[in-house]
């Protein structure tokens, strides 16, 4: 049995001060020039500029290579993404495009895998997926989710577990779970020699 944890047990723990989270912080220019995770994503029709704004912060975060932004959805600048992504706008690689399937398919005949983000009959779990990188996973819309044309293109499709009722998640919350699972396989899988 583990042994049980009290504070005694670490008395030099304490919440790092805003101060001290700031001065660990990378400038911009470090950020822009560290090479990028080869993990791109596709944002499609976003109704929400606070999800998109979520979702450059989780992308910043991640430190991914690129945010395609399609369709209609918001996109910098704009008070209501830059509210949410807390500046991350500017430290993420991002392109404002009109048609994602048409960007998919570019994508494809460049050699990158395209994942899609959504509930299918095909779809499987983002923990038993069979990953190749570079990447693009695609999100879409809060209610219709990803469109029919994008499906019907992509390489495979991907759902996150669901155990509850609403058998589902808020969109930049499912772009942060199989965000970070995309990260966590590439560190798993780069060559650390």
């Amino acid at each position: 049995m583990p042994p049980d944890p009290s504070a005694d047990d670490r008395p030099d723990r304490r919440k790092l001060t805003d101060l001290e989270l700031k001065s660990a912080r990378p400038s911009l220019d470090t950020v822009r020039d560290t090479p990028r995770r080869p993990i791109y994503a596709i944002l499609e029709n976003i109704r929400s500029a606070y999800n998109v704004g979520s979702m450059f912060r989780t992308a910043d975060a991640l430190h991914l290579s690129r945010l395609y932004i399609c369709g209609y959805s918001a996109f910098p600048p704009h008070k209501m993404i830059t509210k949410t992504a807390l500046g991350a706008e500017h430290s993420v690689p991002w392109e404002k495009q009109a048609d994602a399937p048409a960007l998919a398919r570019s994508l494809q005949d460049q050699g990158m895998q395209i994942a899609v983000l959504e509930q299918t009959t095909d779809a499987v779990d983002i923990w038993d997926a069979d990953l190749r990188f570079p990447v693009c996973f695609v999100v879409g819309n809060e209610v219709q989710g990803v469109s029919d044309e994008l499906v019907a293109a992509a390489d495979l499709c991907l759902q996150v577990p669901m155990m509850g009722v609403k058998q589902s998640l808020n969109v930049a919350t499912a772009f942060g779970v199989v965000g970070f699972e995309l990260a966590r396989r590439w560190g798993l899988g780069k060559d650390e020699g």
